[in-house]
């Protein structure tokens, strides 16, 4: 019979918004490119640092460096959804109410990955089509 693994208890949005913090705060080990001092080595440490620092804050689950990097993925996944919901709320027209803010954590998350990984504008060179259009028509 084979034993049930034991679950830990869902990450509330104190943790996330603490992970977020950490990360950000780490970014660049987590997030730079691989060199001379940019190492396996050093991200494995930099996320067993951001676990202690959880750990040490939520002392009734312990967490892991691989468990904090798994839910920074989920995070950022979330948090990339959630931006690109506010960015196409507040560009709707016609009034109504206003987009709502967004969560501590997304705007946190915003903050580590910038604003060229969320991006849902389009391309910087592109060019507006409903703009060209508009030019046409000027020019009839």
């Amino acid at each position: 019979m084979e034993k049930k693994r034991n679950r830990k208890p869902n990450w509330t949005e104190e943790q996330g918004l603490l992970l977020a913090q950490l990360v950000n705060e780490h970014k660049s080990m987590l997030r730079g490119k691989f060199g001379p001092t940019v190492t396996s080595q050093g991200k494995r440490r930099a996320w067993d640092t951001i676990s202690q620092t959880i750990n040490a804050s939520f002392p009734l689950v312990v967490r892991t460096g691989d468990d904090c990097e798994k839910r920074w993925y989920v995070l950022q996944s979330k948090a990339k959804d959630e931006i690109a919901a506010h960015k196409r709320e507040s560009s709707l027209t016609g009034g109504g109410p206003p987009a709502k803010r967004l969560s501590q954590v997304a705007d946190t998350v915003f903050q580590v990955l910038g604003h060229s990984e969320v991006s849902v504008t389009g391309l910087p060179t592109g060019i507006d089509t409903s703009m060209m259009q508009a030019l046409e028509m000027q020019q009839r």
